[in-house]
């Protein structure tokens, strides 16, 4: 039985009241309901995989060894974050069907060893298909891992920069306030991220709005020296108190 529904909790639901109507679920469980649960969890697993982000490609060969010793490096790429789509497997030069094919089903096209009939490339580039050739099989491979990693999102590390404590309290006007800190570690850069800890506690994390030396605004300030600090929307300073900057880089995902 076959049956849409808006979304995973409807799906469940409906689920149950099949198996509530047919009779299935008892007071007790049997190896019936057991093996019944177990399918609808696989169907769900399945469902869940299918929407898993892909990178589907389109094989030409120069023989049929060939292509079979490329499908089976390609198959063992190992990923839980993105899915090796092997759509078609062929024999022969990339053809204009081979890139119409690919603009369909968004899919590159990787030639091992093989020419282009006359044309393609125009053609790859009017429908925006990549076309990538090449004769050596683990370079390909290292080719597809790149293409899949570029199809991630970008993994977000976080870096200290800088830490300062807290040595005077400082208030200002409207209730504002500065807090007097000598800076221990690395640099304090105004407009960066920074946590103020208190103990082990986290009580703000915001940009450092105010970075001031003596009177004077200051961009930065190194290890060794005073500053005054604001965080953005803080004001609850005291003595004691440890300001870590940060900043946030992006890296390559890995497969």
């Amino acid at each position: 039985i076959f049956r849409r529904c808006k979304n995973e909790r409807e799906a469940r639901r409906e689920v149950d009241e099949y198996l509530q109507d047919s009779k299935v679920v008892e007071s007790v469980p049997t190896e019936a309901d057991e093996q019944e649960s177990s399918g609808v969890d696989a169907l769900f697993a399945a469902i869940s995989k299918s929407k898993a982000t892909s990178y589907k490609v389109i094989l030409k060969a120069d023989v049929r060894g060939s292509l079979e010793a490329l499908q089976g490096s390609l198959e063992i790429i190992e990923s839980d974050k993105i899915l090796l789509e092997i759509l078609q497997g062929d024999v022969g030069p990339i053809t204009k069907n081979d890139v119409q094919m690919a603009k369909t089903s968004g899919a590159d096209v990787i030639g091992f060893n093989v020419k282009l009939d006359n044309g393609v490339m125009g053609e790859a580039k009017h429908q925006g298909v990549q076309v990538f050739q090449n004769s050596i099989i683990y370079e390909i491979i290292d080719l597809v891992k790149d293409n899949m990693a570029d199809l991630l999102e970008p993994e977000v590390i976080e870096k200290k920069t800088g830490r300062a404590e807290i040595r005077q309290v400082f208030k200002l006007s409207k209730g504002r306030t500065v807090a007097g800190s000598m800076v221990m570690e690395g640099s304090i850069t105004r407009n960066k991220g920074a946590r103020l800890l208190r103990g082990n506690e986290v009580l703000a994390e915001g940009k450092i709005d105010t970075l001031k030396r003596f009177k004077d605004d200051a961009t930065e300030v190194k290890a060794g020296f005073e500053c005054g600090i604001h965080l953005e929307g803080f004001d609850r300073y005291e003595e004691g108190d440890v300001i870590e900057s940060f900043e946030l880089e992006k890296t390559r995902p890995t497969l």
